[in-house]
């Protein structure tokens, strides 16, 4: 059966490589949803794009329009909300509302949320029970929209699934996307760039990190999985990778010496803390349970991502 898939957000990090999964498979009419005018990209020859105003409810009808899943991926980044907190309001709680409300009934709608909503400093096993803490206006905007889908879905009005994700990384399909912020992103690019590598903290806070990869084949799996097994909507998005900053910042000093043919030196400038942070247990065994495994390894995203930073970024120095 054809599904008609709307990703918003479509010319994202995660939009554009998710596009270019989906738009492999011959049974979904894509379409991609963005602010400005674009045509389709180059990974998803065949989409459908469209130009949405998020404050014409009749812009946003027409983007929904004859759509049966939706991926939302609109927000703003963290630094982005941490520094416009109102603006952070608009876009990441107000416009989820506003497509909510005008999804048909029945609608598969997946929103992608935020390990941050469980607060910083995380200790133990964390699961979708443990309650939540928002720290800022990026967790906490993207908490409330998340209070959105699970209402929405709860009264029958869409079939939404809230992704939890922890620390996602790789390459986006564009040397423009805001993604180089990224611990290990900013890391890669040093790589290429710099040929050092610099870590403004000690290094020494745990993260569980998780390759775009397998984000991407975790909402597609999110889109088409069985309407009974969704439950109470909410889901955390793991890997089997928790590890410390520093550990990261090795592996991909190692993965460089593999593919370009240099190990960067490491410098690391915050000072150890008197109080090792504790490792935490990021648990993702619901939405495992409903048949999603991750698959990709640290290395082979590393190494993806370094392709790209040697392709579009040059050595300055």
């Amino acid at each position: 059966m054809t599904k008609n898939v709307l990703l918003t957000g479509g010319f994202g990090t995660l939009g554009g490589r998710l596009a270019a999964i989906l738009a492999q498979d011959s049974e979904i009419n894509l379409r991609l949803a963005s602010r400005f005018k674009r045509t389709a990209p180059h990974w998803a020859p065949s989409a459908e794009t469209y130009a949405v105003d998020f404050e014409n409810r009749k812009s946003i009808q027409e983007m929904l329009n004859e759509i049966t899943h939706v991926v939302h991926l609109v927000a703003m980044t963290d630094f982005e909300s941490r520094a416009e907190p109102e603006k952070a309001r608009q876009v990441n709680t107000e416009y989820t509302n506003r497509v909510i409300e005008q999804c048909r009934k029945d609608t598969r709608f997946v929103y992608l949320s935020t390990i941050q909503v469980y607060g910083a400093d995380l200790t133990g096993t964390i699961t979708e029970s443990t309650p939540t803490n928002p720290a800022d206006a990026y967790s906490q905007t993207h908490l409330n929209s998340e209070t959105l889908v699970e209402s929405a879905h709860k009264h029958g009005q869409i079939e939404g699934i809230n992704l939890r994700n922890s620390n996602g990384f790789g390459a986006p399909m564009s040397a423009d996307a805001k993604i180089w912020q990224i611990i290990a992103n900013d890391l890669c690019r040093q790589a290429v760039e710099k040929k050092t590598l610099t870590l403004k903290s000690h290094g020494q806070q745990f993260r569980n990190f998780i390759p775009f990869t397998d984000v991407c084949n975790a909402i597609r799996h999110c889109l088409f999985m069985p309407k009974e097994i969704i439950g109470n909507s909410t889901f955390n998005l793991s890997s089997d990778f928790e590890l410390r900053v520093v550990d990261l910042a090795e592996l991909i000093a190692s993965r460089c010496r593999e593919k370009l043919g240099y190990k960067p030196f490491l410098e690391i400038l915050g000072a150890k803390p008197e109080t090792v942070p504790e490792k935490f247990c990021y648990d993702s065994g619901k939405l495992r349970a409903t048949g999603f495994l991750p698959t990709t390894s640290l290395e082979s995203e590393i190494d993806r991502l370094i392709e790209a930073c040697q392709k579009w970024f040059k050595p300055t120095t």
